[in-house]
Order: C-alpha cells, then structure tokens, then sequence
C-alpha cells in the first residue's frame, strides 16, 4: 500500500549573498511520519523548515502538498495549508494566560447582539476550548488564569502545540523541542510529540541536536552538511554511530586518507 506524501520538497534553494544556506534539498514527508532533520551547526537545519514555513522566500525549487505545487511565500501561506512550526521559545506571548495564546488574533465573538454590535468576546467558550484540548494533549494547568510566563517550559511548549493544531495543522515542526528544557520537561515533550501523532494524526518534522530523543521519536532520519542532504535512514536500519558519522563526515575522511 503506497503511503500518501503530505509535503515534498524538489530542489529546494536558499541562498544568502554567495552562501548556500540550502542547496537542491528533496525531502518527502508521509502522512502520519515522524522524520527528524539533523545536523551539525550551519547545516541547513534551520533555513530548511523557516523555508518551508514562509519565513525565508526560496530561492529555487519547489513545494508540493498532498501532491499540489504550491506557493509559499510567507507564514500565513503556510499555514494556509496547514503547516505550523514551534520554535524553541515556542512562540507564545508570556504575559497573557493559555487561553488568550490559543485564540491569540483569532478570538470568538459572542453569539448575540452584544458580541455583533460591541464585539463581546466570548470567552467562556474560548476557556472551554482550550481546557478540552489540553486535556486531550495530556496536559492539566493548575491555574488557567496564569500568565504563560509562570509555566513550565514543557508547558510553555504545550500550549503553543495546542494552538497549532487546534487552527488546523496537519504539518507540524518542531524547532529543538527539548532544548534548554530540564529532564523531566524533556519527557513530557516527548511524550506529547507521540501522542499528538496519533491522537491528531498529523505528520512531523523534528529538528534535534539530541540523537537520543531522535531515535526514540522518529521514524526516518535525513542528514543535512553544508546545505544538502547527504543521507537518509530508516531509523530501524541505522544506529547512532553511522548517524553522527554522517552528519561529522568522519567515515568519509577516513575513507579518503
């Protein structure tokens, strides 16, 4: 049975003066997949998916989603179809409460004259929203009027994954999840990246310096050096040895002399 590509990439192209940040990536990504991207320092990681996700204009190549060529020319055209990146920070505004995150520019009027007329902002409904999905991510807040600054990082995290798919994200990537997180943050981070797959069954890309949690999470492994894939690996079929030889080059140097 074929498995259906939700996000491909041909040849894709960035460059920044005379660098090439990325150069001639082809990726695919299937429906339901966890893949990581990994790589050293100034691979390509992070122009990749800020690619992807309209924050740099490619300079090459193309697009596809769910087989359609499309254009992407800044976030909101991403998200137009349905990709949502949480960054390292999370992306979330630390002096308004989960709730206010969640429906942050996208907020519910009330139904009745006084939401038509004055815009009343109904939040009793948003605030019944966001607990049900947290509650569904597996994540419970012992105050949901605190400001998300008062949170947890993984917490932190949590809500800016419930935003994203609360709004409709079938193609999330997550930017370093776990980094500067303490270990028991880690976990919970983790266990929310597996369980969103298949309480959601989104797909997901996941950018990570930490071999560790790529092997527990992922179910594909593509390597990035110098702005190009130079491999890829069914996690099944790979070990951590030959992943960070890849991505340092060693075994070519050795190879070479």
């Amino acid at each position: 049975m074929n498995r259906k590509v939700v996000l491909e990439t041909k040849g894709l192209s960035k460059h920044f003066g005379g660098i090439k940040a990325i150069d001639n990536v082809n990726m695919k990504l299937y429906e339901n997949e966890i893949i990581a991207i990994v790589g050293d320092n100034g691979a390509g990681k992070s122009t990749f998916i800020k690619t992807i996700a309209g924050v740099y204009k490619k300079d090459d190549g193309e697009i596809y989603i769910s087989g359609e060529k499309v254009h992407i020319g800044n976030p909101k055209d991403a998200r137009s179809y349905g990709i949502e990146t949480v960054y390292q920070d999370g992306g979330v505004i630390s002096i308004l409460d989960a709730t206010a995150n969640l429906f942050l520019g996208r907020v519910k009027f009330q139904e009745n004259i006084f939401g038509k007329l004055f815009n009343f902002v109904d939040y009793k409904y948003m605030r019944k929203e966001t607990v049900q999905l947290l509650d569904r991510l597996g994540v419970t807040l012992k105050d949901m009027n605190a400001r998300v600054n008062n949170l947890s990082g993984g917490q932190r995290q949590s809500v800016a994954v419930g935003r994203a798919i609360y709004w409709g994200g079938k193609i999330l990537i997550f930017d370093e999840p776990t980094n500067n997180l303490g270990v028991k943050q880690e976990r919970k981070i983790i266990e929310l990246i597996k369980r969103i797959r298949v309480e959601f069954g989104v797909s997901i890309i996941v950018i990570s310096h930490n071999i560790a949690h790529v092997f527990e999470l992922v179910d594909r492994i593509i390597v990035l050096r110098n702005g190009q894939i130079i491999g890829e690996r069914i996690k099944e079929k790979t070990n951590t040895n030959e992943i960070v030889s890849m991505i340092t080059g060693v075994a070519e140097k050795v190879a070479a002399g």
